[in-house]
């Protein structure tokens, strides 16, 4: 009996052992992945605030095409055109460039517009480049009236521009501009903390677009040619076609448009951008974009009065001069009104250029 005892032992030893060390092996692997997911959240976080181009793709696609066009030898001042969708597919840019070139004034052009977007992303995104020593020449800056009306439940931008677009440092400005603070601070949070789900819709749209609508994808600075300009996918509309496309603009714009006051933060960040451009000494040139003549029929005689004294008096205090361009354009050369097809690009930036920007580029040399 003695014998045995440790015979019996010896067997069922491994037996304890065995089962307890694959314990610890399944708890090293648990804890390994914990600790690789937390890093990679942690380093794509970190990567988002760093480079726009994870964060806020339309700004910084954008950028990288801009840099690549400064980065060009022999290059002349920067005219920079900054703006919503509808500057995306008006300032044709390289046209504009080339014209420019066989007019002996070398410059180089760039469309920086953006879409859904108004002053307080405009403000943020000039700040962002002169942070990056980014600074143009010439600003044609876009007035889009219906993102410059005060409204009860805040700035129109803050139904497009989200908070998992904007570094740390842009948070308060947004929420001091009338932004929901708990709305801002826990979106941010989301796509900084757990950023593989908070930034999933820029990351599918840079590799499985398909996966996603296209309004998610973030990809609409991808897409244009190297000066940042746009053009619609169809060139040609039917009447009927044209029509529903002018519907579905008025009954967008129409409440926004009717008895349109501009004020509250849209102004406030409008003028600071303003100031901010005079300080860093960038010279801007506001401009009302082209308008159907149906769209235009939506503003009332007193809103029309409004509108250019608001221009006139804002050009005036900050020294600028203001672009009227509301009429440049007949109605075919819209597809809903206010956008441009190619054709009314076309004729909006020839005008420009002649009008606008080759006087400048004389007197500047």
């Amino acid at each position: 009996m003695p014998q045995t005892l440790p015979r019996l032992f010896a067997a069922r030893r491994p037996l304890r052992t065995a089962p307890r060390a694959k314990r610890r092996h399944a708890r090293a692997v648990v804890i390994a992945s914990l600790f690789a997911i937390a890093a990679l959240s942690a380093g794509l976080g970190l990567a988002a605030e760093l480079y726009p181009r994870i964060r806020d793709p339309l700004y910084g696609d954008k950028l990288a095409k801009l840099q690549a066009k400064l980065r060009e030898p022999n290059r002349g001042p920067l005219v920079m055109m900054l703006g919503s969708s509808r500057s995306i597919f008006a300032f044709d840019a390289g046209r504009v460039e080339g014209q420019l070139r066989e007019a002996g004034r070398s410059t180089t052009a760039f469309n920086f517009g953006v879409p859904a977007s108004g002053p307080i992303t405009h403000l943020l995104y000039a700040r962002r480049l002169f942070r990056d020593g980014t600074k143009p020449d010439l600003l044609l800056l876009e007035i889009l009236p219906s993102m410059l009306t005060d409204l009860p439940a805040g700035p129109q931008e803050s139904r497009w521009l989200y908070a998992d677009r904007l570094t740390h440092r842009e948070l308060d400005t947004v929420i001091g501009l009338g932004f929901d603070a708990e709305t801002v601070r826990g979106r941010w949070r989301e796509s900084t903390l757990t950023p593989w789900y908070g930034l999933r819709f820029q990351l599918l749209g840079r590799v499985l677009q398909s996966w996603i609508p296209w309004t998610m994808r973030h990809d609409w600075s991808r897409t244009t040619d190297a000066h940042g300009w746009s053009t619609p996918m169809i060139q040609t509309l039917t009447a009927e076609q044209r029509a529903t496309a002018v519907e579905q603009a008025r009954a967008e714009y129409t409440p926004l448009l009717f008895d349109w006051k501009p004020g509250g933060p849209a102004v406030e960040a409008f003028r600071t951008l303003l100031r901010e451009c005079r300080e860093n000494g960038v010279p801007v040139k506001l401009v009302l974009m082209p308008e159907g003549s149906e769209f235009r029929s939506w503003y009332s005689p007193a809103v029309r009065d409004r509108l250019t004294a608001f221009v006139r008096q804002t050009a005036a205090e900050f020294g600028c001069d203001a672009i009227d361009a509301r009429e440049w354009l007949p109605d075919d050369a819209f597809t809903d009104g206010h956008h441009q097809l190619r054709v009314g690009a076309e004729a909006f930036s020839d005008r420009l250029t002649r009008e606008v920007i080759l006087p400048w580029r004389k007197e500047h040399n």
